[in-house]
């Protein structure tokens, strides 16, 4: 028996070696005259001039390869399957380890499987191998046995093994000789230095490849050989994925889709969040779609259903169309023919006709679109689809204009045999109607309105297409204003506004002078624009003139106009008006005649809204009766009037019904969904915000924040993306982590629009408390003027002077924060609303610790308790903190421990995390500082031990002086009275300024001299 040429290799690790002695320290190899690292430094390997740059979104991948070249270079071999959907980034990640192995001083081969229809056998590897051999060590391949090199010499061209003679033992197939010398070949290729061969792919490799991969995985190399093939599941043999999934030694690398936060990287030029969503669901995650629909004419619409896709990039239409072309002629026909009937699922029995190809040739060029995964079965359903969109895009550009042309005919015509669907028939219409062609208009009109809620961006093509088809008659006028509208209605919510806006005006340019029904909803429309690009006067303007007495106004129309203009006052911070308004439109809704419920309660919850905003005790029974009447109403009928939950929940959030509230909004915003309900939906959702936040329900809010942030950036609502951007700063610096995982922003956003009405109120509270929150209290106190205190209602400022009080605390000024504290009570009296008098008396709380901790604890106690009993978790957590720090300050600590551990506890379960740390660091400062018989020493004076500073410091920080005043004062530095004040603290065993207070007067300290 010939023996075997391969010989002990110094980077392989066999179990006798471990008794050899070994250089301490890293191991040194010499490779092709190169000293390296064989111990990786991590999960990137040390080379070249540095680490190498990881691709994107793809850390877990390259970990993984990185250790499996990281074992490599120790010696120990194997197989990594690198596997996933088309254009997901494989070759990429081949590339990657291949540079990796190169940096480490591995020998790196690449191959690939060529299309089917190769009559190389295992031609992936020769293509890897082949240019490598005529230059590879002669020695070495000279020991191969001489059978062996015969069988070689027939595979790989460029291989010349001298004596090679043809030896064919009995019994042994020619097969699995060539399989077992190939395997050979390669341990003697990676005998002296280790191997690393890539082979992209493979699902197109040959029988004898999938042999030969197979034969390598039941009898591995003996030498450190890297093997890493990428392949597509769905389109590789059977017994492939059966020998991959069974072997044991098998690193798998599954290649998912990016994360959306990925997408940035990705491309030249930064993304609004509306584009960025649309990218991602268009694209799946998938690189190359990426790069397909960024290269098209992509609309910054709020959906990406029936979107129209541009040419596509070179490499992108060449990867793609290399797919189309290894296709038979009659697969290629049924591909084109299910590319002109859409991205939906093809209906299979038109294939033919539109193809015009015989009926019982469509299923073998089925079989054959699936086996190449083009086309992929419907779960549920007999039909077919491309695997992507931008798959069927392609299919459809590789074919000939005029073939398009006459197969949209072929299709248009079995369709109208059918009596398919207005929005079936449509992508054909618009490509083959002619001007004067009203049968089409009619069908287009009809088409654009059945899908304008999910590809509002088809609609807009459709009608505009419906426009230009209907001729300019008198006969036509008051249709052709109709189509305007819709079109505006349409350019509205694919995120337009401004295109809509200019639409609608010409719409009711065309009213102008004679009735028209089309009228009232035009200004509807076009006053709803006008509020999301953040102009409430010119909507309220707008709607004012819509009111004015006309012959042709209807009483519905009065009503719903009246609704909208109380919506525009309300928002704007006019509750009064709004009022009036609310209650006109329900006085007219008796002389309307049969109106849907969700209008009755749209002007109820409008109504209650109002009252409840001006401090009006009187109006929980119209909220009641407003929710009582949105309760019985039909889904179907919410659906069209969901701007009446919005009102109804607004008005139970300022009456603490938070539980109602939100239960009234999910209800609305469930049957909402579609692009056409955007600007109620929008409300709908911050509304939800609020009633989540007051609620302490953070985990909710912030993923409703997320979701409304997308949206108001798709549509360009100006007002609500910053209420959703600064109340999503605001949560991701309370909860800790922000939506998409990562830490939270060390500065709150900006504000860009306008700080003005409801929305921007709230935006502005966010935006304040944010700041209040990284530390920055007089960044929060000088929000003050810009929120104009002295003209917002009384529900708002109450919050408004309750964050202030803790503002002017955390700054240091006590005198300031009392006045706020002070007015916070006074407007909470006159409101009589319990959660707001309970937020003026834990802002009083604060103040009362300062002089009188006993009675603070109680006042604490007792706001808790009512924040408690209001549904408030979060604010009560921050009443139990103030009770705490002044039992503190009374010297009983048990207690104060308890209500920490009860805030602790609140704060955790709202998702605070921020405030749930220092809670807990608090107390266990706390604990840390009473040590076991030292809780009776804390409530004995402590002042003997102070030095003269530190006498002068407590006195002067006791009156209320902060450490800048106090640095004045005895002219030091402030750093000097920050560490005279932290030995007062030590020595008479408090913890904060408050406790110091009540010590320093209870130990009638002598006044401190100010030289």
């Amino acid at each position: 028996m010939i023996p075997s040429p391969i010989r002990s290799h110094p980077y392989r690790r066999r179990p006798a070696d471990r008794d050899l002695p070994r250089t301490p320290g890293v191991e040194l190899s010499r490779v092709a005259g190169v000293e390296h690292l064989s111990d990786p430094v991590g999960p990137e390997l040390a080379g070249g001039g540095g680490r190498r740059r990881q691709l994107v979104g793809r850390e877990a991948e390259c970990a993984t390869l990185a250790a499996a070249v990281s074992a490599l270079v120790e010696g120990d071999g194997r197989i990594v399957e690198v596997a996933g959907e088309p254009g997901i980034g494989k070759t990429s990640l081949l590339d990657h380890v291949a540079g990796l192995a190169r940096a480490n001083g591995v020998q790196v081969l690449n191959g690939r499987a060529p299309a089917p229809g190769s009559d190389v056998p295992m031609a992936a590897l020769v293509d890897a191998l082949d240019p490598y051999l005529a230059r590879a060590p002669q020695a070495r391949l000279a020991e191969i046995r001489p059978d062996h090199a015969d069988l070689l010499n027939n595979i790989f061209p460029s291989l010349r093994l001298s004596g090679a003679r043809s030896l064919a033992p009995a019994g042994v197939p020619a097969a699995a000789r060539q399989l077992r010398a190939v395997r050979l070949l390669l341990e003697v290729l990676a005998a002296d230095r280790p191997l690393l061969i890539t082979v992209d792919d493979l699902h197109n490799g040959d029988r004898a490849t999938i042999d030969l991969l197979c034969h390598l995985l039941d009898a591995p190399p003996r030498t450190p050989l890297l093997l890493v093939v990428a392949h597509r599941r769905r389109q590789s043999p059977a017994r492939l994925r059966l020998a991959l999934d069974t072997a044991g030694q098998v690193t798998r690398v599954a290649v998912g889709p990016l994360a959306e936060c990925h997408l940035d990287a990705l491309t030249e030029v930064p993304l609004s969040a509306g584009r960025r969503g649309v990218l991602y669901d268009l694209s799946g995650g998938n690189p190359r779609y990426l790069s397909a629909l960024l290269a098209s004419a992509l609309p910054a619409g709020p959906t990406s259903e029936h979107l129209e896709l541009g040419a596509f990039p070179p490499d992108v239409e060449s990867a793609l169309a290399a797919e189309l072309e290894l296709l038979s002629t009659t697969a290629r026909l049924v591909a084109s023919a299910a590319a002109v009937l859409g991205p939906e699922p093809v209906d299979t029995g038109l294939l033919a006709e539109v193809g015009g190809i015989a009926a019982e040739q469509v299923p073998v060029a089925i079989d054959e679109l699936v086996a190449a995964d083009l086309l992929r079965p419907v779960p549920g359903g007999g039909c077919f689809a491309f695997r992507h969109r931008v798959v069927q895009h392609a299919a459809y550009l590789a074919t000939d204009a005029g073939w398009r042309l006459a197969a949209h005919a072929r299709a248009l015509a079995a369709l109208q045999g059918r009596r398919a669907a207005a929005a079936v028939q449509a992508p054909h219409l618009v490509r083959l109607a002619v001007p004067g062609d009203v049968a089409a208009v009619e069908a287009l009109s009809e088409a654009a309105e059945t899908v304008v809620d999910r590809a509002p961006d088809t609609a807009v093509r459709w009608l505009g297409a419906a426009i230009r088809l209907l001729p300019a008659t008198a006969e036509t006028a008051e249709r052709r204003i109709a189509l305007r509208v819709r079109l505006g209605r349409a350019l509205g919510a694919a995120g337009h506004p401004r295109t809509a806006r200019a639409v609608l005006h010409e719409a009711l340019r065309m009213v102008d002078g004679h009735p028209s029904p089309a009228r009232a909803g035009a200004i509807l429309l076009c006053a709803r624009l006008e509020r999301q690009l953040g102009r409430r006067d010119e909507a309220a303007a707008l709607l004012r003139a819509g009111l004015t007495p006309s012959d042709g106004a209807r009483p519905g129309d009065r009503v719903a106009l009246a609704l909208a203009l109380a919506g525009v006052e309300l928002t704007s911070g006019r509750a009064g008006q709004a009022r009036r308004w609310a209650a006109g439109a329900l006085g007219a809704v008796r002389h309307a005649g049969a109106v849907p419920a969700t209008v009755r309660a749209h002007a109820l919850g409008l109504l209650a809204a109002a009252s409840h905003l001006r401090g009006n005790r009187a109006a929980r029974g119209e909220t009641d009766r407003a929710a009582a009447l949105l309760d019985a109403t039909l889904d179907g009928d919410l659906r069209e009037g969901p701007e009446s939950a919005v009102w109804v929940g607004w008005s139970e959030i300022l009456l603490d019904r938070f539980d109602s509230a939100v239960h009234h909004l999910s209800r609305a915003i469930d049957v909402s969904r579609g692009a056409g309900r955007y600007f109620p939906l929008l409300h709908l959702l911050c509304a939800r915000i609020l009633a989540y936040r007051c609620s302490g329900r953070l985990v909710e809010a912030a993923a409703d924040c997320a979701r409304a942030l997308r949206l108001a950036s798709r549509t360009q609502c100006r007002e609500l993306h910053s209420v959703a951007t600064t109340t999503a700063g605001l949560l991701d610096v309370w909860t800790g982590v922000g939506g998409t995982g990562c830490p939270p922003a060390s500065a709150p956003p900006t504000l860009a629009p306008p700080v003005v009405g409801l929305p921007g109120t709230l935006a502005l509270a966010a935006y304040a408390e944010t700041r209040l929150a990284l530390g920055d209290p007089s960044g929060c106190l000088a929000v003050a003027s810009a929120a104009g205190l002295p003209d917002l209602e009384p529900w708002s400022q109450v919050g408004w002077y309750e964050l202030f009080t803790r503002a002017a605390l955390a700054g240091d000024d006590p005198a300031e924060a009392a006045r706020w504290a002070t007015r916070a009570g006074e407007v909470a009296g006159r409101l009589g609303q319990p959660s707001r008098s309970a937020l003026a008396a834990s802002a009083a709380a604060r103040i009362l610790a300062l002089r009188d901790p006993a009675a603070a604890v109680v006042a604490a106690q007792g706001a808790a308790e009512a924040l408690a009993r209001a549904r408030m978790p979060l604010d009560a957590a921050h009443a139990h903190v103030i009770a705490a720090r002044a039992l503190v300050a009374e010297g009983d600590p048990d207690r104060a421990g308890s209500a920490l551990r009860l805030a602790e506890e609140l704060f955790t379960r709202c998702g605070a995390r921020l405030f749930a740390r220092q809670a807990n660091s608090e107390r266990r400062r706390l604990l840390a500082d009473a040590p076991t018989g030292a809780r009776k020493s804390r409530r004995q004076p402590g002042h003997s031990a102070l030095t003269k500073r530190e006498t002068q410091v407590a006195t002067l920080v006791s009156e209320g002086l902060t450490n800048r005043q106090v640095a004045a004062r005895l002219f030091v530095t402030q750093k000097t009275v920050e560490m005279h004040l932290s030995h007062v603290f030590t020595k008479l065993g408090v913890t904060n300024r408050a406790a110091l207070v009540r010590r320093v007067h209870l130990a009638g300290l002598p006044q401190a001299q100010s030289s």
